[in-house]
């Protein structure tokens, strides 16, 4: 079966009128990655087309797509002090949301083995009515989406290992009972949400998780939320597909982030997330390019990810887990328990 990537030569052209860690080069790193760990040459490329009004709106706002669209009129500027826009953001910004649709589609009708959006901008800070943190429009929350819409029904987990909390993901599917929501992420930190006590809210309690690391944190306390929290999650959730927030900023050499990530974290947490989709959803799993700014790191993290899945298991990275990393473990399973009976 085959392997998709969604890129197209728009996403190099959303720059900013300033050096800023979201550049264009990130995708270049990206490619450098895919190509030397063996999956540029042999994956189907699939070009990606607009998103329509009404697919950005499953996750965002009428009012707020109206006025964003309004204001990506080909000139330049902020939405915000992070988050920018230039000439080429619209046709960018559209084609990563809908490029994302359509690989997660595919990968959901079994069509490709399993698929990467190597889209920019980025899109998990995106709530439903603002843009945040370098996001516009929210990627992975709208091909979500969409797979709801058009599977009505279906289960859908998304796990975020970027750095940074996906506030915007969380957001729109607080209160959704058929999406499991799993970030793992540094905190205090942008954008300063994602506390353990977050759980969900109405028919959605008990379907999001949070684990809000402090800085400093490495490949050993990573794996302990793997083992102890997020497989059996999954594993109990029993979704029909698994979406992945895949930034590379929790990476040690990383600018952005006081995190402790070596570069085969990212092939363990590949190993772990591959395993369970081919045991719970027949392999389905759609990853999303989300953060990772410092380039060698960030090429060096893909070529990881690709080792990954390759490979069919991996023990725990070596190191003991620190006593402040169990802690946030044991309370993120101390409070989702009541909601996971017998799980834990």
């Amino acid at each position: 079966m085959t392997i998709g990537i969604v890129y197209d030569p728009s996403f190099h052209r959303h720059v900013a009128r300033f050096d800023h860690p979201e550049c264009p080069e990130r995708l270049d790193a990206v490619i450098s990655g895919l190509k030397k760990g063996g999956i540029w040459t042999h994956a189907m490329h699939i070009a990606p087309v607009a998103a329509t009004t009404s697919q950005l709106c499953t996750v965002h706002e009428p009012m707020y797509v109206e006025n964003l669209l309004r204001r990506l009129d080909g000139t330049s500027g902020n939405l915000d002090p992070d988050t920018f826009y230039s000439s080429g953001t619209r046709e960018a910004a559209l084609k990563a949301a809908g490029g994302g649709i359509e690989l997660a589609r595919r990968v959901h009708q079994r069509e490709l083995e399993w698929g990467m959006a190597v889209v920019r901008p980025p899109g998990h800070h995106a709530e439903s009515n603002r843009s945040c943190g370098f996001c516009l429009f929210n990627n992975i929350a709208i091909a979500a989406g969409v797979l709801l819409e058009e599977n009505p029904g279906i289960r859908l987990a998304i796990v975020d290992w970027d750095v940074h909390h996906g506030n915007g993901t969380q957001e729109q599917f607080y209160n959704n009972e058929n999406v499991l929501y799993i970030s793992i992420h540094q905190w205090p930190h942008f954008p300063g949400t994602g506390l353990v006590k977050d759980t969900g809210s109405g028919p959605g309690k008990g379907f999001n998780v949070n684990v809000p690391f402090p800085s400093g944190m490495g490949d050993a306390e990573y794996a302990d939320a793997f083992e102890r929290l997020i497989l059996p999650l999954l594993k109990a959730f029993n979704p029909e597909h698994i979406l992945v927030s895949a930034g590379f900023d929790a990476h040690r050499l990383d600018p952005l982030s006081g995190m402790n990530l070596s570069t085969e974290a990212f092939q363990y947490m590949t190993i772990q997330l591959h395993t369970t989709a081919k045991s719970v959803c027949d392999g389905r799993i759609t990853f999303f390019l989300e953060g990772g700014y410092q380039l060698n790191a960030l090429s060096n993290s893909i070529v990881s990810l690709c080792d990954g899945m390759r490979l069919n298991s991996a023990g725990a990275p070596p190191g003991s887990v620190s006593e402040v990393g169990a802690a946030v473990v044991d309370a993120a399973i101390s409070t989702i328990s009541p909601f996971w009976k017998g799980i834990f």
